[in-house]
């Protein structure tokens, strides 16, 4: 085999969806593909909708505009869900390592 036939994706690891992704992948067969399409879900449109919220600034805003509005709206939701999360993680360790603290001081 030469090097302009050798395949430029890299051979899947073991993990069943490796390899996944925009460079592609091997080739699936049908049960395969069903099962990634499962779990990765209906592919979303890259076009945001026209932002509004019904603040007044928002009817002087250009259609370019108001697609930007709308792409950062999404993301600025998106940071704010991610960091609920990570600060609930935050919540739980700290419990538990009050609980583990009160138990070594024969408080509980």
């Amino acid at each position: 085999m030469s090097d302009s036939e050798k395949p430029r994706i890299a051979p899947p690891a073991i993990h069943m969806l490796a390899g996944v992704g925009h460079n592609g992948g091997p080739a699936l067969d049908d049960l395969r593909a069903e099962l990634l399409f499962e779990l990765i879900g209906k592919r979303k449109a890259d076009t945001a909708l026209p932002f509004k919220c019904g603040a007044p600034w928002t009817g002087h805003a250009s259609e370019v505009e108001l697609k930007r509005l709308a792409k950062l709206h999404g993301r600025i939701t998106r940071r704010k869900q991610s960091l609920k999360e990570l600060e609930a993680e935050r919540k739980r360790i700290m419990n538990r390592c009050i609980k583990r603290m009160r138990r070594a001081n024969g408080k509980d």
